[in-house]
C-alpha cells in the first residue's frame, strides 16, 4: 500500500475550485448527503472534512463578494436585469472545469441573479467531454431545466499520450455529439439552450506547464472545436473569437487552458450581453 498523499493547502484549494463531487454522474444517480461529500473530499486530499468546508465556503463567499462589486457597477447591474430568466425557471450550466469551477462565470451569475429569481444549478464536471455530457443527459433531465446553458468541448481537444498521443474526440464525433445534445434538450427537455464556444487556449503556456506530461492542449484542435460549435449553433456566443483576438491581460491561469476570476468576469460580461440582446 502507497503511503497516505500530503498536500498543501494551495493543493487543496485548487483541487476543491474545480472539483465538485455533488456532480459526479454516480454521485448523482445514487446521491449521499452533504456529510458524506465532505468526507470523501477529505480523504481524497488526506485532510479533515471540516478544513475542506472553510475551504469551500472561503471560496464561496469570495465569489459572493465579487459579484456584489460587480452589481455595485450600473451597467453590470442592468445586465443582469435585462437577463431572460424568470422566477419559477431553471437555469442549468452542462461543461467541465470551466463550468465548474467554484470561482467560475456561472457561480458568478448565479450569484448576481440572486435566490429569489431563477433557479439556478451548476451541472460541471471537470475533465468532461461532449461524449460524457451525453453520457449523463438524464442527470440534465433529472433537474429539469427551461434554460441551459451549454460550454464544452475543451477536453475534446484533450491529447493523451507523449510521443504518439491521441486526441479525446475527432471533429466528427464532436458535431456528432453537440447535435445529439442539441436535440435531446430542445425537443426531449423542451428547454431553450443557449451554447458557448470553448475559450481560446495559450500554447505556450500549455506546453511551459504540462511540459511532458502525458496530457496536452494544442490551440489548433481547441480552435477545430471551436468552428464546429459555430458550425452547429450557428447563434452560439464565440466565446473562443473574442478571447483569441481580443483576450484582456489575465485571462488565463499559469496552465494556458483555465481562465482565471478575471477571466471569469470577461465571459459573464459577455454571457449577460448576448442573452439581454436577445430578449
Amino acid at each position: 500500500m502507497n503511503p497516505a498523499q500530503s498536500y498543501t493547502d494551495d493543493e487543496r484549494r485548487h483541487f476543491l475550485r474545480y472539483t465538485r463531487t455533488a456532480q459526479w454522474p454516480m454521485l448523482q444517480r445514487f446521491p449521499i448527503d452533504d456529510d458524506g461529500h465532505l468526507g470523501l473530499l477529505a480523504g481524497m486530499l488526506a485532510s479533515r472534512p471540516d478544513t475542506i468546508g472553510s475551504m469551500i465556503r472561503a471560496m464561496h463567499e469570495q465569489t459572493r463578494a465579487t459579484a456584489a462589486r460587480m452589481l455595485a457597477d450600473d451597467q453590470h447591474r442592468s445586465a443582469v436585469a435585462a437577463l431572460p430568466f424568470r422566477a419559477g425557471d431553471r437555469i442549468v450550466a452542462v461543461g467541465d472545469s470551466i463550468t465548474a469551477d467554484r470561482l467560475g462565470w456561472f457561480e458568478l451569475l448565479a450569484a448576481s441573479v440572486g435566490p429569489d429569481a431563477a433557479t439556478l444549478v451548476n451541472l460541471g464536471v471537470s475533465g468532461d467531454t461532449t461524449a460524457d455530457v451525453l453520457e449523463r443527459f438524464d442527470t440534465l433531465e433529472t433537474a429539469g431545466p427551461s434554460h441551459v446553458l451549454l460550454m464544452i468541448g475543451t477536453n475534446d481537444a484533450r491529447f493523451h499520450g507523449r510521443d504518439r498521443p491521441y486526441r479525446m474526440a475527432t471533429v466528427a464525433e464532436t458535431e456528432r455529439n453537440l447535435r445529439a445534445l442539441t436535440d435531446l434538450i430542445t425537443r426531449q427537455l423542451g428547454a431553450t439552450i443557449t451554447v458557448i464556444t470553448p475559450p481560446a487556449v495559450d500554447q505556450d503556456r500549455i506546453d511551459a506547464y504540462f511540459g511532458d506530461a502525458p496530457v496536452h492542449w494544442t490551440a489548433e484542435a481547441v480552435a477545430e472545436v471551436a468552428d464546429v460549435v459555430r458550425k452547429t449553433a450557428p447563434d452560439a456566443i464565440d466565446l473562443h473569437e473574442a478571447t483569441r483576438t481580443g483576450q484582456p491581460a489575465g485571462f488565463l491561469e499559469s496552465d494556458g487552458v483555465h481562465p482565471t476570476p478575471a477571466g471569469h468576469r470577461f465571459i459573464l460580461r459577455r454571457l449577460l450581453h448576448h442573452l439581454g440582446s436577445s430578449r
